[in-house]
């Protein structure tokens, strides 16, 4: 089994470059070969605006927004995954995914569940008609903006009607909810007394969770919207190999044009070689030269990256312990 990194993620807008850089920049971070955005607000995703964010090995489909709400984009490295069948619906967008790699294919519906509590009878009677056409392997995911369970909101203010109603939707469709790692709620109104709930979800049919054994599912930290992201990776139980990654960044820090040098003018460690062996031997060691230049020169400025994120993450889950208190 080959290991990739799926993302969810309600971005609450890609009108914002802000928000824009902060997708792209996670999805190169996570090493995201597949990823579901919600709530775009866009009425028109273009190629444009998917290279600039995501590079240009993605490809990608897209759920317009009505009036700049809700909108559902879709996006794949084409040298990973081939997707065919896309259909899309009022609150969802649905497509067949296969892996190029293995030929692993399953369904995947993104969904945008509607504000209303009329619409969300809907919505639901929408996901029940998506599995007629959905059979084996199914992936759901996205902001639901329902709940099934009374632990999954931070207060007491909760419409059973509705819960019961996607409860039957999830028991009538066979699905199984993918355990989140290391938090409770995915979103909060962001209030001095918060409002959180698990809006944010990923459900998988009995087939999809035989075939992904040691999937995993975690949220990461809440950075420019009030939702979390959500992280899928396929398989676990593989090793992860550290490979050379050259950051884009590095051109403008100091030093990195003499290490570039003195690396690629080092002494050829044989008296003759042709011309390919002297090629590899040059990148080999100029990459080795760069990770090394970047650990002492450029690490600590990724460190202070990773410890910004991991306070808000932990910021994040202080305020679900601090609202659950009596």
């Amino acid at each position: 089994m080959i290991v990739e990194n799926l993302l969810v993620w309600n971005v609450r807008g890609l009108n914002s470059r802000a928000r824009r850089n902060a997708v792209g920049e996670l999805v190169s971070q996570e090493r995201v070969s597949l990823i579901s955005l919600q709530e775009t607000k866009l009425d028109a995703c273009d190629d444009v605006l998917v290279r600039q964010m995501l590079g240009s090995l993605f490809d990608f489909v897209a759920l317009p927004a009505c009036n700049t709400c809700g909108g559902i984009l879709l996006a794949w490295r084409r040298d990973t995954w081939a997707v065919s069948n896309t259909s899309f619906r009022n609150f969802s967008l649905t497509a067949k995914v296969m892996h190029c790699a293995t030929g692993d294919e399953w369904w995947i519906t993104c969904v945008y569940g509607p504000q209303l509590d009329h619409e969300k009878t809907m919505f639901l009677d929408e996901l029940n008609s998506i599995r007629l056409g959905c059979p084996d392997k199914w992936l759901v995911w996205g902001d639901f903006n329902l709940i099934y369970k009374a632990e999954d909101k931070s207060n007491g203010r909760l419409n059973r009607r509705l819960m019961g109603q996607f409860r039957r939707c999830i028991d009538d469709n066979e699905l199984i909810e993918l355990h989140l790692n290391g938090r409770r709620f995915t979103w909060s109104n962001e209030r001095d007394n918060p409002t959180l709930e698990r809006l944010d979800r990923v459900f998988a049919s009995d087939e999809w969770s035989i075939a992904f054994p040691d999937h995993n599912l975690s949220a990461l930290a809440t950075e420019c919207s009030d939702h979390a992201p959500l992280l899928l990776r396929t398989d676990c139980a593989l090793p992860h190999f550290k490979r050379f990654r050259f950051e884009n960044f590095w051109t403008k820090c100091e030093g990195y044009l003499q290490t570039v040098e003195q690396a690629w003018n080092a002494p050829l460690p044989w008296p003759q070689a042709d011309a390919f062996r002297v090629l590899d031997y040059k990148l080999r060691a100029t990459a080795r030269a760069l990770s090394s230049w970047s650990a002492k020169q450029v690490g600590s400025v990724r460190l202070q990256l990773a410890i910004a994120k991991e306070i808000t993450l932990r910021l994040d889950c202080a305020q679900v312990t601090y609202s659950c208190c009596p």
